[in-house]
């Protein structure tokens, strides 16, 4: 599985590295090489963005991410918080548990009245209705 990161927003280095405004604060990316200076510098490459980025800008996001089936009653709006109802399976059962996500940062409409809801800290497949 490929190595996943979150851009914390850093932007100093003491090697030659690409400018960061190409980055998003708190977007994930994806690591295709890293390249090791000496036991405390890192640099990575990123795919879908040119250039090679220190690594301590970028914090890692764990295998197991948080992804989450839901349900909702309005579409989702970036920067805002937003309210839907979390599939939960338990013994068998289908829970549905109201909650609050953090801030929206993207958001992927895939058809269907579905969408691919990406916030600071999980993500969210939705079916809006």
């Amino acid at each position: 599985m490929a190595k996943k990161v979150r851009y914390n927003g850093g932007t100093q280095s003491y090697y030659n590295c690409s400018n960061p405004t190409k980055l998003v604060v708190g977007k994930v990316y994806e690591v295709v090489f890293s390249i090791d200076y000496d036991r405390d510098t890192t640099t990575y490459i990123l795919k879908d963005v040119d250039g090679e980025f220190n690594s301590v800008w970028f914090d890692e996001v764990s295998s197991d991410d948080n992804i989450y089936m839901a349900i909702a009653h309005e579409i989702p709006v970036i920067n805002e918080r937003y309210s839907c109802y979390k599939m939960e399976l338990v013994n068998g059962q289908l829970n549905l548990i109201g909650r609050y996500t953090s801030t929206v940062k993207e958001i992927n409409y895939m058809g269907n009245n579905i969408y691919k809801v990406i916030t600071k800290n999980s993500v969210y497949i939705v079916i809006v209705g």
